[in-house]
C-alpha cells in the first residue's frame, strides 16, 4: 500500500524498544482471553485468509486491517499506531459477541455502533 502523506502530517517512528510483533502478541493474548475464534498464528501475515478473513499487519509505514478474500483486500483501515490497529481488529471480532464480552471493549474505550456488520464486508 502506497500512501502519499501531506507534509502537514508527522508520522510517529516505530518504538525501537519494542519488537515489531508486540502488538500481535498482546492482541493474541486478548483474543484468547475473550475466547474469540481467530487463528492467532496468522496475525501479521498479509492476505492470510484467501477464502475470507480479517487480516492485520505492518505494511510500509502503517498498520493495516482489512478483510481478505480471493486475492482482494476489502474495507481497509489504515493506522499509524499498532495499538490502534490491534484495538480495531479486536473490536471487529467482539462487536457481535454477548454483552458481557463487549463490556471488555468498553473498558478499553472502544465505542459500538448498533447494526454495523462486523464479520464480513
Amino acid at each position: 500500500m502506497n500512501i502519499e502523506w501531506d507534509p502537514y502530517y508527522e508520522l510517529p517512528l516505530p518504538r525501537r524498544e519494542l519488537p515489531l510483533t508486540w502488538a500481535f502478541d498482546e492482541l493474541a493474548e486478548e483474543l484468547g482471553r475473550l475466547r474469540v475464534d481467530v487463528n492467532v498464528k496468522m496475525l501479521g501475515v498479509p492476505d492470510a485468509f484467501p477464502r475470507g478473513g480479517w487480516c492485520i499487519h505492518y505494511e510500509g509505514d502503517v498498520w493495516v486491517v482489512y478483510y481478505a478474500e480471493r486475492g482482494r483486500r476489502l474495507r481497509p483501515a489504515v493506522f499509524t499506531s499498532p495499538f490502534d490497529a490491534a484495538n480495531y481488529f479486536l473490536w471487529l471480532h467482539i462487536g457481535e459477541m454477548k454483552p458481557a464480552i463487549r463490556s471488555a471493549a468498553r473498558f478499553l474505550g472502544m465505542p459500538f455502533t448498533a447494526g454495523m456488520p462486523m464479520t464480513a464486508p
